[in-house]
Order: structure tokens, then sequence, then C-alpha cells
């Protein structure tokens, strides 16, 4: 048996005893037996993360090539550049990394003819982890560009697997959605068949207009952008001496944002029914209602959110209470003060889980007007928001009495559909 022989048989015997534990997968790439002995001696007492070495061996590149094609899990490949060619270790670089299209493992080019693969041009042309000699190799310096390429692989995979992961959850997420979307989907194209009966149904929704409550009135308009509107507006008493008012714009327009309008008027109808019978939340309360109607929106997972203000009119001892859920532009007051907003920055309902609204509570003066738009009115009035905001800040006068007087200052005359929904609800108070 020559000495090949001998060094091939022990290899054998190596590998046969490297196969029974969980090491790291070390591939050894070289044309000389000697160089795989010497290589697993060197390293067989090596441990990185409590785990030994495994090794494996080909000699020639074609070799590692179908080798590497089979074993998904090896961590380092020892690579020798010349074997059945001058190249034949740059080819395996190639083929790993673009036609296995492995870039894990790590590669540790190992040469004894530095000349034939210049370190400068072969580290900028290809990925590789490491560039030796065979030279300079030693054991200790060859234990440290083991670890550190063990190290370099277990970042890598450790990414890859958290990748896996995520891209796992956000498939199941989208599945998740997609299913969501696929009932709300339904519910539209329902809608959608009957989406002028659908109009009718949504206004008749809407409070008479004009309507009064003692010496106070409420009036609307409401000029959707499409058949059916993202905007609406109630009015209604929840108790002797006190009336519940909000003006509503759901993100979007149309059917999906008409049926959000349609959802909020049974919550408020349901909220009072509860109230009114002694297990629900206070009604004369806007924020805790807002923040009710906040949860509602987020567990029901419409996927839409809506800018409202709410107040509550004491009829009786003459004060507004109001909590506004980022409605925009803010309420107009005018009185014997002049013309003011009512500002009050917050949050939209149904956009965060825990967003903060707080109640305002405002004396009434004997006489007043105050005056709630959608922010479609903005776009419609056009020349930029500071424009738009002055020239409806000019619009409204103590003597209004209703919501139509304001739209025809500001010039809405509703014969072509605006791009947004456009709502305005004008409260007057004129004493007998």
């Amino acid at each position: 048996m020559g000495d090949d022989d001998e060094l091939l048989t022990f290899l054998d015997d190596f590998d046969r005893e490297a196969q029974t534990g969980n090491g790291w997968r070390v591939l050894i790439v070289d044309d000389e037996p000697a160089m795989h002995v010497v290589t697993r001696l060197a390293l067989s007492d090596l441990r990185f993360r409590d785990r030994g070495l495994s090794f494996l061996s080909a000699f020639s590149g074609a070799e590692a090539v179908q080798l590497l094609a089979r074993e998904q899990d090896v961590a380092l490949i020892l690579l020798d550049v010349v074997m059945e060619s001058e190249d034949a270790g740059l080819r395996v670089i190639r083929q790993v990394r673009e036609q296995l299209g492995n870039d894990q493992v790590r590669i540790v080019l190992r040469t004894g003819q530095p000349g034939r693969a210049p370190e400068r041009d072969v580290v900028l042309t290809y990925d590789i982890n490491d560039y030796k000699e065979k030279t300079e190799l030693t054991a200790q310096k060859l234990a440290t560009t083991v670890v550190s390429s063990l190290r370099a692989y277990q970042a890598i995979t450790e990414v890859a697997r958290l990748n896996r992961e995520l891209e796992q959850k956000v498939r199941e997420r989208t599945a998740d959605l997609e299913r969501q979307a696929d009932q709300l989907r339904r519910s539209l194209e329902a809608l959608e068949q009957g989406e002028r009966a659908g109009r009718r149904v949504q206004f008749k929704l809407l409070p008479q207009s004009p309507k009064r409550f003692g010496d106070d009135q409420f009036s609307h308009l409401l000029q959707p952008s499409e058949i059916m509107s993202g905007d609406f507006v109630d009015y209604f008493p929840i108790a002797p001496g006190q009336v519940l008012f909000y003006i509503a714009d759901v993100s979007g327009h149309g059917v999906a944002s008409a049926f959000v309008t349609v959802y909020l008027k049974r919550f408020l109808s349901a909220s009072h029914e509860a109230w009114l019978g002694g297990h629900g939340p206070p009604l004369d309360d806007p924020a805790r209602l807002l923040r009710s109607l906040n949860q509602e929106l987020l567990r029901e997972g419409i996927g839409k959110h809506v800018a409202i203000f709410v107040g509550v009119l004491d009829t009786l001892g003459r004060t507004l209470t109001y909590a506004n859920g980022g409605a925009f532009p803010y309420p107009l007051l005018c009185d014997a003060h002049g013309t003011r907003e009512l500002a009050q920055r917050s949050t939209p309902v149904g956009l965060l889980p825990s967003p903060h609204y707080e109640n305002v509570e405002l004396p009434l003066s004997p006489h007043f007007r105050l005056l709630l738009v959608s922010d479609g009115l903005l776009e419609q009035i056009g020349g930029g928001s500071e424009h738009a905001l002055a020239l409806l800040r000019d619009s409204l006068k103590p003597d209004d009495i209703s919501a139509h007087a304001v739209a025809e200052r500001l010039g809405l005359r509703g014969e072509v559909a605006p791009p947004d929904d456009v709502t305005l609800l004008l409260l007057a108070h004129d004493p007998a």
C-alpha cells in the first residue's frame, strides 16, 4: 500500500468517527491527501460554542461542487486553488456562490502557489472569507482562521433563520389580512350592487335639517364626492336638556367609507341604548365616547380611521362640552366676542391603540353660531389652506340661520361632485 492509500484509509476512518457527532461541518478541498490529514489533526480538538468539527473531504474542484450540491449545512470550506486545473479553486467559488446560490458557507482560500492567484486580485474579485498561504498556516493560525470563519457563518445563518421566520410570519399575516380583506370586499361588493339604494339609506340616516331643540337650531349640508359619502353628521337628544352632536370624516370616500358611517351610527345608537339601560358609558362624556369608539374600530379591524368632533350641548346650563378626535379644520365659534377656533390637537379614532382625548367645557353666550366643516371644504375652496381657512372664517356671520347660508356664501352650488366629501354643520342659538 502506498503513502496516499494509507492516508486515504486514515481519512475514511476519520470520516466515520466524525459522522457520529453534530460538529461544525468543514469541507477540505485539496488534491494532496496529506493536507487533509494535517488539517484534521491540527483541528481535531478544536471546539467552538461547545461544538467540535465534522470533516468532509474532496480532492478536486468538481468533486467539491458535487458534494456541496448534496450537503446543505457545510459551514466552512478550506479550499486549494490549484488542483485539476490552475484555477480549479476559483471556479469552485463561482459555482458555489452563483450556480448553487450558497452565500452562507464561509470560504478560506489556501494556496501553495500564491503567484498563480495573487491575494489582492482574488479578494477583490471573489466572495471569500480569507486568503492564506499554506506556508504561513501554523496550527494556531489555522485554528484562529477557522474560529473567525465559523463565527461569521453562525451570524449569517442566524440572520437567515430570522429572515425565514419573518417571511413566514409575513406570509401568515398577509394571508390573515387577505382573508379579512376578502370579507370586507364581499361586504363592499354587496353594497356596490345597490349603491344608489345605499345612498338613499345613508341619507335617511341623517337627521332632519334644520331641527330645533328649544332656542337652539341645528342644520347641515352634505355633498358627497361619489354616490355615497364618507362624511356624516348627527344630532339627537340623549337626556332632558342635553343634545349630542358630531361631525365625522372617514378616511377615503365612497362606498367603503360610507359603510363606516353606517357602523358609526349603529355604534352611537347602541351606546345610547346601553347608557339609558344603565349598563353603558355615559354619552355626556365625549372623550370617553371617543376612546370607546377607538377600541371598537381597532377590534373590528375595519381598516379605516375617523376624524370626528363630538359635542354635548346643555340647553339648560348653557354650556358646551366637547372632545376632538383629529377633526380639522377646527370648529368656529362666532359670538359677541368675535369669531375664534375651538382648537384642540388630537388623533383620529381607529388609528392608534392608546390615543389621548380630553373634554373641554365651554360656557355659551346668549347669542352664538358654531360652525363645523369637514376638510373636503378646504380642497373645494382651493387657493391653499391658509386662504381657505381665512375665507371660511369670514364666511361665518352672526345672523346665519342655516348651513346652506354659509355654503352659498362660499360658492358651494352642488352642481358638480366635489373632489372630496364636503360637510357643514351649523348650530345657531338665538334666545326667544
